[in-house]
């Protein structure tokens, strides 16, 4: 093979990964960590910025980038998906920071504050569904009527447990 020639086919050989592979290309990272308080939160950054945040402290909260052209304030609703499983989520939109990207949010899986089933059996079953679909991910997918996007699947060790604690005291 001449030598005018070789980076040419590495080329043709990285772009078919790519095409192949997509999550290749990603700059993505997840990142499980706990705050000053001790209060857990997930999160998935990708070019420095989060698109995917879910915590728990005051309030549970998933916040996400949202798939297509937000709005700045009022309902929004976005479905959560993995090859097998979906759940539609409605929140509101939000001003992303300096540091996430984020547009989407919903606080207590959409339960009221006052709503005596908040942290109760219902609230349970929504959160371990939710968990579940989060974890058996690969990718998950965020979407919003045609629009969507894929994170890669979760690669951080024990952030499970501390969420699903979540409204139970210490």
């Amino acid at each position: 093979m001449s030598r005018s020639r070789r980076p040419l086919l590495i080329f043709l050989m990285t772009a078919s990964l790519l095409l192949a592979y997509p999550e290749l290309g990603l700059a993505g990272s997840w990142k499980f960590e706990f705050d000053a308080r001790d209060d857990p939160s997930l999160t998935y950054s990708q070019d420095g910025k989060i698109i995917f945040l879910l915590s728990c402290g005051h309030a549970f909260a998933l916040h996400a980038k949202y798939p297509g052209t937000p709005k700045t304030s009022g309902s929004a609703s976005i479905e959560i998906s993995n090859a097998s499983a979906r759940m539609t989520l409605r929140g509101e939109f939000e001003e992303p920071t300096a540091d996430d990207q984020t547009t989407f949010v919903q606080w207590d899986l959409g339960f009221a504050r006052q709503d005596p089933e908040l942290y109760g059996k219902r609230w349970d079953k929504v959160s371990s569904r939710l968990l579940d679909l989060i974890a058996k991910a690969d990718p998950l997918t965020i979407a919003s009527g045609h629009q969507r996007y894929e994170i890669p699947r979760v690669d951080v060790p024990g952030w499970r447990r501390p969420i699903e604690k979540c409204g139970r005291g210490p």
